[in-house]
């Protein structure tokens, strides 16, 4: 570590952040720009070269509110050449071993970070959402899109058909993503099978895959994860269940929404709540921890004390242990207007943003007194990958 002049470099193993006063930059391996950080706000930069602004609000009632906003055009630029300046004071106070560092930094700048995002384009379809502890894992999307792709509130994958990818689709896209990461892949420490829901893809194609990706990735694919809808486990036995976590799947990420059936149709969730249970607990029972995903200010305010009731009810079901989580997302509007017309028609009264955030609260408390997992923040508007 050197300091000098109210600037410190630390170096670690796979990561080197320089500091500056109250400001602090992290860069990865090969001198790309992660993260900028100072009090009260986050940038973080993804590997498409997205930057995402994440700020904090200190409120009277003292809990701390986020809000989010993407950077583009010259406050894009703006955030990188102060990173450049920093890092070219930084290189004056470095020892040669920093240094070495450093000016990968600086040739990362030199030649564009914004090529990483033609470069990602040609690897993946957009990556359009993750659970908040998957973001360092290494997305491969063994297929494109959603095969329901109906849902009211959802438009993540509203911009491309379902397709499940081919053996040969598969070993191509894997080298791409070996090509595209380089050195920086030993920086991912799982493998998410994208996009929205690899359990619909059959066992018998399904189990090829990972085996191909096992091939090809080794160590980084020890473990995998993966989204679920509830109902996806219809056409999959709990013997087909445990060959797949044999091979390595691990953690599901359910979306569940919501308990109460009313709000289920209303969002056009398919399968009631009895449904998402039984199959939550057919993972449960076959080794599997699961990430249960409940949206928290949907369904207008008419319909908010059967939410929160009913998803009580089916949580005390699920059998959950300290080892899965419960994740609580508040409600973003989606940008195609059916969900609001549907809302219009049936005389339902929005939340605003912050009742919405008022409602998280009151989940937060209720749930984390009823469940021993983990019960955390899935905010859609910080994800960047």
């Amino acid at each position: 570590m050197a300091t000098q002049s109210g600037m410190t470099i630390r170096k670690q193993a796979r990561t080197l952040q320089v500091q500056q006063g109250s400001r602090f930059f992290l860069f990865d391996i090969t001198g790309r720009l992660l993260l900028i950080s100072e009090p009260g706000r986050v940038v973080r930069r993804g590997l498409n070269h997205r930057m995402m602004e994440v700020q904090l609000h200190r409120q009277p009632d003292g809990q701390t509110r986020r809000s989010y906003r993407e950077l583009e055009g010259q406050e894009k630029e703006f955030e990188l050449a102060n990173a450049t300046v920093v890092v070219r004071q930084a290189v004056e106070i470095s020892s040669t071993e920093d240094k070495d560092w450093l000016m990968r930094v600086l040739r990362q700048f030199d030649m564009g970070l914004a090529a990483d995002e033609q470069a990602f384009r040609k690897v993946y379809k957009p990556v359009s959402i993750l659970p908040p502890d998957q973001y360092h894992s290494l997305v491969v999307q063994v297929a494109e899109g959603c095969s329901y792709n109906r849902c009211l509130f959802c438009d993540f994958y509203q911009d491309r058909p379902f397709h499940i990818k081919s053996l040969k689709e598969l070993d191509d896209h894997l080298q791409a993503i070996q090509e595209f990461f380089g050195e920086r892949l030993a920086d991912r420490t799982n493998v998410f099978l994208g996009d929205g829901n690899a359990l619909v893809i059959p066992t018998a194609k399904l189990l090829p895959m990972m085996d191909l990706i096992h091939q090809r990735l080794h160590t980084t694919a020890a473990t995998m994860a993966t989204f679920m809808d509830t109902f996806s486990l219809e056409r999959k036995s709990a013997e087909e269940l445990r060959e797949l976590h044999k091979q390595g799947l691990d953690i599901v990420y359910v979306g569940l929404e919501s308990g109460a059936d009313g709000v289920r149709t209303l969002l056009k969730k398919q399968g009631t709540a009895k449904d998402a249970v039984e199959e939550i607990r057919k993972l449960k029972a076959t080794g599997y921890r699961v990430g249960v995903i409940l949206l928290v200010g949907v369904g207008g305010k008419e319909q908010s004390l059967n939410h929160i009731r009913e998803t009580d009810r089916v949580l005390r079901q699920l059998a959950l242990t300290p080892a899965d989580m419960v994740y609580l997302s508040p409600f973003v509007m989606p940008k195609n207007p059916a969900y609001t017309e549907q809302m219009r028609q049936l005389g339902m009264t929005l939340y605003s943003p912050d009742e919405v955030q008022e409602e998280w609260l009151r989940w937060q408390k209720r749930v984390s007194g009823l469940v021993t997992a983990k019960v955390t923040l899935y905010s859609i508007s910080e994800h960047i990958y």
